[in-house]
C-alpha cells in the first residue's frame, strides 16, 4: 500500500513538473512562404486536431500532405482525403515526440520536436508554421544551430543558459504575429532537432537556469563569434548602457578562426563615402588624411571634426566587425580588422577556448558578463512575486 502511494506521488510530481515546463512557440520556415508540406512522425505518435475537433491519430507508419488551397488547409494521406480546414494542430501523445517535415520550398527534410501548429496567412496566401516546443528542446536546437557540434561540453552548458535567457527575455518579440520567436538570427538561429547527445544533455542539465542582473531582471544575453581581443560596451552598439556589458580584454580568442580579417576597397569608393558623410574633399588628397588606426575599440571614425560611427561603416561596407584600421595602398585602401560580430557580451570563440583549457562554464560566464547571477526560474518567479 505504502509503495503504491509513493509511486502515485512520484507520478503526480512528475506530471506537475512537466505541466509547469516552459513552452515556447517558434515560427519555423519564417518568411519562406510555404504552400505545401509533408508531415511524418519520426518518434512517438500524434493526434491531429482541427477547428472541428480531433481528426485522426497517426504514428511513424503514417505520412500526411497538407496544401494551401483557397484559404484553407487540405489534408491527405497516401490513400485518403480528409477534407479542408481552417487550422491544424499536431499534438504529440507519447513521452518523446518528434516529426519530419519537407516543404514545397526545400528538398531538405528537417526534424523538430514536440508539436506543430498550422495556421493560415490569409493575406499572404501561405502557411504559418509554429513549432510548439518545450524550451529545453528548443534551447538544444538553438545551441547546435548557433555553434555546431565541435565545442567542448562545458561550453554547451554556458551557451544553453545564454540561449534560454535570451529567449525568455525576448519571448514576445513576434507576439503580433502569433508566436514567440522566429527561427532566424533576428531572434536566434534554430534549424532543427539537434543531433548531438552532448548538446541535449547540456540543455537538460541546466534546466530552468537563467542569468539575471542585480535587480533580478533577465539580462540582455548577447553573443557573437569573435571580439578580436577586446569586447565592446553596450552603448557603443545600441546606445543603451548596461553595467554588465563592459569592455573585457580577451586574449583567449586572439588565435581563433575569426580573430582577424581584411578587405580591399577602391580608394575612390572610400573617399567618396567620406565626402558624402561630410569630410572636406580637399582634406583627403594625402594618404595621411585617409590613414586611420584604432588603438582600442573606438566609436567613431573621426577627422576634420567629422564623425562617422564605425558601426555604420561596418553595415555600409558589409564588414565582419566595426574594429578595423584603414591603410592606403595605391588605388585601394585596406581595411584590416579584428573579430567577427558586434562585440558585445560573450565572445564565442574566446569562451570555447576557455572551456578547452579547463575553465568551468560559471567562470566563463562571469568573465564576459560583469556582476550577474545565475538563478532558477522558480527563484526568479519568487523574487518577482507581487506581495
Amino acid at each position: 500500500m505504502f509503495r503504491a502511494i509513493v509511486i502515485s506521488c512520484i507520478i503526480t510530481a512528475t506530471f506537475f513538473q512537466i505541466a509547469s515546463a516552459e513552452i515556447v512557440n517558434i515560427g519555423i520556415y519564417h518568411k519562406h512562404k510555404i504552400t505545401s508540406f509533408v508531415f511524418h512522425p519520426e518518434e512517438g505518435s500524434y493526434s491531429v486536431f482541427t477547428e472541428q475537433g480531433k481528426l485522426i491519430d497517426i504514428d511513424k507508419s503514417d505520412i500526411l500532405e497538407l496544401k494551401y488551397v483557397n484559404n484553407q488547409v487540405t489534408i491527405k494521406s497516401l490513400d485518403k482525403d480528409y477534407g479542408t480546414f481552417k487550422k491544424v494542430r499536431f499534438i504529440g501523445t507519447s513521452w518523446n515526440n518528434s516529426f519530419k517535415i519537407k516543404t514545397s520550398k526545400s528538398k531538405r527534410i528537417k526534424v523538430y520536436e514536440d508539436n506543430l501548429f498550422v495556421n493560415l496567412h490569409s493575406y499572404y496566401n501561405y502557411f504559418q508554421l509554429i513549432n510548439n516546443i518545450e524550451i529545453d528542446n528548443y534551447v538544444a536546437g538553438v545551441v547546435e544551430s548557433e555553434v555546431g557540434r565541435s565545442p567542448p561540453p562545458e561550453y554547451f552548458k554556458l551557451q544553453a543558459i545564454i540561449c534560454r535567457t535570451y529567449a525568455l527575455r525576448n519571448i514576445e518579440r513576434h507576439k503580433a504575429e502569433g508566436f514567440s520567436l522566429c527561427d532566424k538570427v533576428h531572434c536566434q538561429a534554430y534549424n532543427r532537432k539537434p543531433k548531438s547527445v552532448l548538446i541535449k544533455e547540456a540543455a537538460t542539465g541546466t534546466t530552468d537556469i537563467v542569468i539575471v542582473d542585480s535587480d533580478i531582471n533577465l539580462i540582455t544575453a548577447t553573443f557573437y563569434s569573435n571580439c578580436g581581443g577586446e569586447t565592446a560596451e553596450s552603448e557603443e552598439v545600441w546606445r543603451q548602457k548596461l553595467y554588465y556589458l563592459r569592455t573585457v580584454k580577451d586574449t583567449f580568442c586572439l588565435h581563433e578562426n575569426n580573430a582577424v580579417w581584411e578587405k580591399k576597397v577602391p580608394l575612390t569608393k572610400w573617399t567618396n563615402y567620406l565626402i558624402n558623410h561630410g569630410f572636406p574633399k580637399g582634406s583627403l588628397k594625402h594618404e595621411c588624411a585617409i590613414e586611420y588606426f584604432q588603438n582600442c575599440r573606438e566609436q567613431f571614425f573621426e577627422n576634420q571634426n567629422v564623425q562617422i560611427p564605425f558601426t555604420k561603416i561596418r553595415t555600409d561596407f558589409h564588414l565582419k566587425s566595426a574594429q578595423f584600421d584603414v591603410i592606403p595602398s595605391g588605388n585601394f585602401v585596406i581595411l584590416k580588422g579584428k573579430g567577427f560580430g558586434h562585440g558585445v557580451g560573450l565572445c564565442q570563440e574566446g569562451a570555447m577556448k576557455m572551456a578547452k583549457t579547463g575553465y568551468s562554464y560559471i567562470d566563463i560566464l562571469h568573465f564576459y558578463y560583469e556582476d550577474v547571477h545565475m538563478i532558477n526560474l522558480a527563484s526568479l518567479a519568487f523574487f518577482k512575486a507581487d506581495y
